[in-house]
């Protein structure tokens, strides 16, 4: 049965939320209970549907999200998010959350849920408060800023482009052998101790 729609999810949401407020710690358990309720919201989607359900919204603040935690990235780049929407990838599935989490703190912290519309002073504010949360929130955050990273940075989805913001040219732009490698390689390898390559 799948648990998302399971006609007991909101009495163990409200069951969750009451062990939240009660503080403490779980027995042999390394997590706080925010991080246990963080980590159900996420698996079960205990969040509202727009965030998954609405693409607009998603691709706007993800962008923002992008544009935050990498500086200077072309805004208008049709690759910009599209690794969180790569069902390659294992963080496809938390994206909706994330999407909320950022539209939630916004509006705690700046009156607003549109992450996307704040300064990137007030986007900055967010995303560290979200790092310095509890450890599954501060997990998904960390996953998110490094899979937007080695997207970008790597030229995942344009090979043939690279990244001009790093001076990574792509793969091979017409560079000859000769610029791509050591002409003569062999050169560089030590003398064998034996003919065969075996030891004596």
């Amino acid at each position: 049965m799948d648990l998302r729609q399971s006609p007991t999810k909101d009495s163990l949401w409200m069951r969750l939320q009451a062990l939240k407020g009660g503080g403490g710690s779980i027995s042999g358990a390394s997590l706080r209970p925010a991080a246990i309720v963080s980590a159900v919201r996420m698996l079960l989607d205990l969040y509202p549907r727009r965030f998954r359900a609405d693409a607009d919204l998603r691709d706007r603040l993800l962008r923002a999200f992008v544009l935050t935690v990498i500086p200077g990235a072309d805004h208008d780049s049709p690759n910009l998010v599209r690794m969180y929407h790569d069902t390659d990838y294992p963080f496809y599935p938390y994206a909706g959350y994330l999407v909320h989490d950022l539209a939630r703190r916004s509006m705690h912290l700046f009156g607003t849920e549109t992450f996307d519309l704040l300064d990137s002073g007030e986007r900055t504010i967010v995303l560290e408060d979200a790092l310095a949360s509890d450890e599954t929130t501060s997990r998904l955050y960390r996953g998110a800023l490094l899979i937007a990273q080695v997207s970008y940075f790597a030229g995942v989805y344009d090979p043939d482009r690279g990244c001009p913001m790093i001076d990574f040219p792509g793969r091979n732009q017409g560079f000859t052998p000769a610029e791509l490698s050591y002409p003569d390689s062999a050169r560089f390898l030590g003398v064998e101790s034996t003919k065969d390559g075996n030891p004596p």
